[in-house]
């Protein structure tokens, strides 16, 4: 089967050779290179290929996937979460986003490639599940096989490599089919070791190749592995899909088919413009760099000492008398414009396979592009070019995601424990194959820890579950397009109708977006009733303070009309004041024990308050200032009354001794 497959895919492995030999700058084979410099032709290659694949490479890797797990039946809904971080564990050990960028750098070039899903015991004697690449050149399937996906080839192989001594600790019934092996042949370079032999196997070195294939029969998978000298081992596939079929390890995917069964990558209809691209900038720059003499015979004496120094920028040419104007110096300007011209439409149809140059970044200031959205736009229409080879990788990217499912489901029978978030502050764990039991002790006995656990599996086995890809938005362009129209209608947002949540949440590819909205949550901190009680003292006391003013303006002022009243009294009292002083020392002494008590109570009363008031704002001392200024106020009115009693009292008696006098 083998040599079957290597004979009838010899002429398009060659292709595909020769494809990634442009890819990798060699354009021009020995016999080109050697007519170029027989013609003093400069061998130039512009390599516009390289630059097609790289861009795409470029592509892939903004398109990356992760599996996804939806649970079947209501009962599993629960443990689909956990079942999707063993994928992605997975995943991520194997490293199979930089994997499925060299899966996508073979269908670009050579149109196909592979995985093989297996399983592995490490060290600690657990099973891991193991995701290697399967490169094109060490692939092998049934050359009746047309399908893209290989669905409907009836084996599947790859070819290896290894030490003798290596190869016989692998295989110890193997040695005499080893070492038979040694001086066998091969049809084909393409599955040799490097440097490549047309061989089995590598005398130097003592490296054999060895073959393993899957094969098909009845519904049912089988492999073996074997050499030119025989099989080494051989049995039926350890591996069942979720519907307990056997299943193969090896996932093999491709570009295109063309009617012969030959698998090819997109470089493949590169070549020709590439080839027209060198060979046209190669002419164009000979025709410049030539001239063109015409002369008349004896117009120099040795032409080809003259045909040298014309074709020197610094020649010297001696002209026979009398020949000046019969010799014509041209050069071929109208030829090499015509090479230039085509070249730039060599230039521009290869730029136009699978995304034009627009898409790369070269027309983004042209007037067509003016704004982000139309290049956005520009872009998303260009690549609908690469949606095949997109979805050819896709769907290998879901097979190897179903295969992974199907090697956990089936080996992983110890219990697990996987992280499920890079958060360093917030670790988090997924149990697998934990008993639900197991943790809820946990939670009684430590707490803490209980909370790290996001959720557990208590049978891999059991669960039924479908997979399907995450990948990156198709809609990118709509998306953008809608978080700027929020934006712009958040800047007219007077009343605050659009919360900043709501433009977070429709921020397209915002990195950790749950965690950003989540740290906005937690800052909003709820009012302290303290601080508002404060608030409340405070705006009560500037009222207050308000208050007390509008007081104290109205006693200034009618202090000021009882002393004007007080002026007033005592001029109209005066000759009765003359009668007064005569009893003042004693109306004095009377006076002052009354305002010693008065005082006393007074000072008394003004301690009680000075107490009650002591830990009041500077406000409520000023409102205190008033009250005693009232109370001042009041007992000048008292005194001034008393006054005016004595004064009564005074001219009483003066009018007495009148009367006697009389």
């Amino acid at each position: 089967m083998f040599e079957a497959s290597e004979d009838a895919s010899y002429d398009a492995r060659l292709e595909s050779q020769r494809d990634r030999d442009y890819v990798d700058n060699i354009q021009l084979t020995a016999e080109e290179i050697a007519a170029y410099k027989k013609r003093r032709q400069p061998p130039i290659v512009v390599n516009r290929i390289k630059r097609k694949v790289d861009f795409l490479k470029g592509y892939e890797q903004a398109q990356r996937v992760q599996p996804r797990v939806l649970p079947r039946t209501p009962a599993h809904e629960q443990d689909a979460e956990g079942c999707e971080q063993a994928l992605r564990y997975v995943s991520d050990s194997q490293r199979f986003d930089h994997k499925r960028s060299r899966v996508w750098d073979n269908l670009l070039v050579e149109g196909m490639a592979g995985y093989r899903v297996a399983i592995k015991q490490n060290r600690k004697g657990e099973v891991d599940v193991v995701v290697d690449v399967v490169p094109w050149d060490r692939m092998f399937f049934d050359p009746h096989s047309s399908a893209p996906d290989f669905s409907d080839a009836g084996y599947l192989g790859v070819v290896k490599w290894m030490d003798y001594d290596e190869a016989v600790a692998q295989y110890p019934d193997g040695v005499e089919a080893l070492e038979s092996t040694l001086a066998s042949v091969s049809n084909s370079d393409t599955f040799d070791d490097k440097p490549k032999y047309s061989l089995w196997a590598d005398k130097k070195r003592k490296r054999v190749r060895i073959c393993q294939i899957w094969v098909k029969k009845h519904d049912e998978w089988q492999f073996a592995e074997f050499t030119k000298g025989g099989i080494l081992k051989a049995a039926k596939s350890p591996y069942v899909s979720d519907a307990g079929e056997s299943d193969c390890e090896l996932i093999f995917g491709s570009a295109y088919v063309n009617r012969e069964n030959d698998r090819y990558g997109l470089v493949r209809e590169m070549i020709g413009p590439q080839d027209e691209i060198n060979k046209r900038r190669s002419k164009a720059l000979h025709l410049l760099n030539t001239n063109q003499v015409v002369a008349e015979e004896g117009a120099v004496r040795d032409v080809e000492k003259a045909r040298r120094e014309m074709a020197r920028p610094d020649g010297w040419v001696t002209i026979s008398p009398g020949y000046t104007d019969k010799v014509k110096i041209e050069t071929r300007l109208d030829l090499a414009t015509g090479h230039l011209q085509m070249l730039q439409e060599a230039k521009n149809e290869i730029d136009l396979m699978a995304g034009n140059i627009g898409l790369q970044g070269g027309h983004t200031q042209s007037k067509d592009a003016a704004s982000g959205k139309a290049i956005m736009a520009s872009q998303q229409s260009a690549m609908m070019e690469v949606a095949p080879l997109m979805d050819a990788l896709r769907d290998m990217d879901l097979r190897v995601f179903r295969a992974v499912w199907n090697r956990i489901r089936q080996f992983w029978r110890e219990q697990k424990w996987v992280r499920v978030t890079d958060d360093e502050k917030n670790i988090k764990w997924v149990g697998l194959n934990v008993d639900p039991m197991q943790v809820q002790m946990l939670a009684m006995n430590n707490p803490e820890a209980a909370q790290k656990v996001a959720g557990s599996v208590a049978n891999l086995a059991e669960m039924d579950c479908d997979i399907i890809i995450d990948d990156a938005p198709d809609g990118i362009t709509s998306q953008m397009e809608q978080f700027q129209a929020l934006v712009s209608l958040k800047q007219f947002d007077a009343n605050g109708e659009i919360p900043m949540k709501a433009l977070i949440a429709a921020m397209p590819n915002l990195h950790n977006k749950e965690q950003v909205m989540a740290q906005m949550e937690a800052g909003k901190q709820p009012e302290d009733p303290q601080q508002a009680m404060l608030q409340q003292t405070q705006i009560q006391m500037e009222m207050q303070n308000a208050q007390f003013k509008i007081q104290e303006q109205a006693a200034k002022a009618e202090k000021t009309a009882a002393e004007a009243q007080k002026v007033k009294v005592e001029t109209a009292l005066l000759p009765q004041k003359m009668m007064a002083d005569i009893y003042a020392p004693i109306h004095a002494q009377q006076t002052q024990t009354d305002d010693n008590e008065r005082q006393r109570q007074h000072e008394a009363g003004m301690s009680e308050r000075q107490r009650q008031h002591e830990d009041y704002s500077g406000e409520r001392d000023r409102a205190a200032q008033f009250e005693q200024s009232e109370r001042d106020k009041e007992f000048a009115r008292e005194n001034s009354a008393r006054d005016q009693e004595h004064d009564a009292r005074m001219a009483q008696q003066q009018a007495q001794m009148r009367q006697p006098a009389r």
